[in-house]
């Protein structure tokens, strides 16, 4: 008989598959994939790399199911879990940098964990664009509201998580214009099961209006702003975020776990946006945490 942890990490290396599908469409080339397995324990996963295509200068799509000897600190936010427990640990995250600065970055994780009789979920999803629309904007988070509300769940409090969540503390902002973040689920585990698939499974429908955008025309100034911003994405993830965290403190595969990072980004020095532009336009009124779904 499969056991549960089996039936959660095939149904999401489906998804993997399900948003692999899709990309591969929208970029019009396939992924590069690398099967790997776990050096410190067992299992492994299959990391799904786009490099270049019609819609993405880098983007990645993995997927991993493991086990190891002791849960890192950073995965057992919410509960006292000694040293040494024995761990397994499964999910789908990918992030997509494309190459079009009018088409967002966008983010999302599914997660599964079991440590000693502990297990729980997690998971979200977020955007992060240069040159926003707020119609794009409000949609991204009406579809999210209409999905939580067809899910029975508090898109309210997700959001609030997800805004809290993306955030530089040293920048004193927002990495982007929010969406969905939640964890240590620990409902039923076939409804925890079926909500977090079934984001995962969205996540098609979520992004094709965004990536609609990646044949807009672009200045050199408007890219110069891209790779400013991706800086901003790039600290967040080697600072702040728990996943990248995670994945370090578990001896994890480096390359997979880096597979977050922009392809190009810059650092300007003591840049400041032209007052009324549309790049101030960004960080004066974009991330400034809202209720978009109104």
């Amino acid at each position: 008989m499969q056991s549960f942890r089996d039936e959660v990490a095939q149904r999401f290396r489906a998804v993997q598959d399900h948003i692999c599908a899709f990309l591969d469409a929208e970029n019009g080339t396939r992924f590069r994939e690398d099967a790997w397995t776990y050096e410190k324990g067992d299992g492994g996963g299959r990391t799904r790399v786009y490099e270049g295509g019609n819609l993405l200068e880098k983007g990645g799509v993995n997927f991993s199911a493991l086990t190891g000897t002791s849960l890192p600190a950073s995965a057992a936010t919410a509960f006292r879990i000694p040293d040494g427990t024995p761990f397994f640990a499964t999910g789908v995250s990918l992030v997509l940098h494309p190459h079009n600065p009018h088409a967002p970055t966008v983010h999302l994780n599914i997660r599964y964990f079991e440590a000693g009789d502990v297990h729980w979920f997690g998971g979200g999803v977020d955007l992060t664009p240069f040159y926003p629309e707020e119609a794009g904007v409000r949609g991204f988070h009406r579809a999210l509201r209409g999905f939580c509300e067809t899910m029975h769940r508090d898109y309210a409090a997700y959001k609030q998580a997800c805004d809290a969540y993306f955030y530089l503390p040293h920048r004193r902002e927002a990495r982007g214009v929010g969406g969905l973040f939640f964890d240590h689920l620990r409902g039923p585990k076939e409804d925890e099961l079926a909500f977090v698939e079934a984001l995962g499974r969205l996540f098609p429908d979520l992004y094709r209006p965004f990536a609609a955008r990646k044949d807009l025309p672009f200045t050199p100034a408007q890219r110069a702003f891209q790779l400013h911003r991706r800086s901003r994405y790039a600290e967040f993830n080697l600072v702040w975020d728990r996943g990248t965290l995670f994945g370090l403190q578990s001896d994890g595969r480096t390359e997979s776990i880096l597979m977050s990072m922009p392809p190009l980004c810059t650092w300007i020095y003591g840049y400041v946006p032209e007052p009324g532009s549309a790049e101030e336009r960004l960080t004066e009124y974009f991330l400034k945490p809202r209720d978009w779904a109104s």
